[in-house]
């Protein structure tokens, strides 16, 4: 099913990152018991410790993201139980998927003129910001939020194709002419990094509704309904906090366009956005 994926979705991209998209690694098997637990409507939070505990390496990851300044605790979590009760089912889901970048991915955004602590902020400010808007829409939470966290993994890909391909450049020169980075992608490899986000989550058997709003994310007019709702969500979130991790008055301005255009929920994109200022 990846592969018909990949065949319909990929026309234009180039041979290189056709290559390292086939190359990116499954899922590994504790991060799909997690996600088998989570999409069980039945499961318990028991069930959910149960599934992490299995792997020490995703107990010490999802602690150390826990235990984040970013999330401001007052006392540091050391139990892996605590961490789920406290943060909830789709928190720390968003926290395992989050490992999946640290194992499977060797991360080199120089041709963004980015390091890996400045990607690893972003998408942390990005997962965080989702996480504190939509906590009262449970069912955008569960699509927007890993999305937000890793909407922009297919950046990694890219970079390693610009790389490989000596084209490293590129995107930067369009930074520097104040272009659009997508386009920048686009021209370079065939392909902009959702395109290459949304196809991997694909390979990964994610669930169809994330593909989806990933896809459309950097064009919500492209679907409709809910849908439509969740892509505008995610590009606010995108708007708002910029590759490198930063926010910027410009970047909240260019948000608040798009969370006016689709009607979201401003007053609590301005509380959210509050908490994470303050982190």
């Amino acid at each position: 099913m990846a592969k018909i994926y990949l065949k319909v979705y990929s026309m234009g991209m180039s041979q290189t990152l056709l290559e390292n998209i086939e190359a990116v690694p499954t899922l590994p098997g504790s991060v799909q018991a997690v996600e088998a637990v989570y999409q069980d409507v039945d499961s318990t939070l028991q069930d959910m410790v149960d599934a992490v505990e299995k792997d020490p390496l995703l107990v010490a990851e999802i602690l150390r993201e826990v235990n984040s300044p970013l999330y401001g605790l007052s006392r540091t979590i050391t139990v892996v139980g605590q961490a789920i009760s406290l943060f909830g089912k789709e928190a720390i889901r968003t926290f395992v998927l989050n490992s999946v970048i640290n194992s499977s991915f060797r991360v080199d955004l120089s041709p963004y003129n980015m390091s890996q602590d400045e990607f690893a902020t972003a998408c942390k400010k990005q997962a965080y910001l989702a996480l504190q808007w939509l906590r009262k829409k449970q069912n955008i939470l569960s699509i927007v939020a890993p999305a937000a966290l890793l909407v922009d993994l297919g950046r990694v890909v890219i970079a390693k194709t610009l790389i490989e391909d000596a084209k490293t450049d590129v995107i930067a020169k369009a930074l520097e002419a104040g272009e659009n980075i997508a386009d920048a992608e686009k021209l370079a490899c065939g392909a902009q990094t959702t395109d290459v986000t949304a196809t991997i989550f694909h390979k990964w058997n994610f669930n169809s509704d994330m593909v989806h709003v990933i896809r459309y994310s950097d064009d919500p007019e492209g679907t409709v309904g809910e849908d439509k709702e969740m892509a505008a969500y995610l590009k606010a979130i995108r708007e708002t906090v910029l590759p490198n991790g930063n926010i910027t008055e410009e970047s909240i301005a260019t948000a608040k366009e798009t969370i006016e255009e689709f009607e979201l929920d401003l007053d609590r994109y301005e509380m959210a956005l509050e908490k994470v200022l303050a982190s």
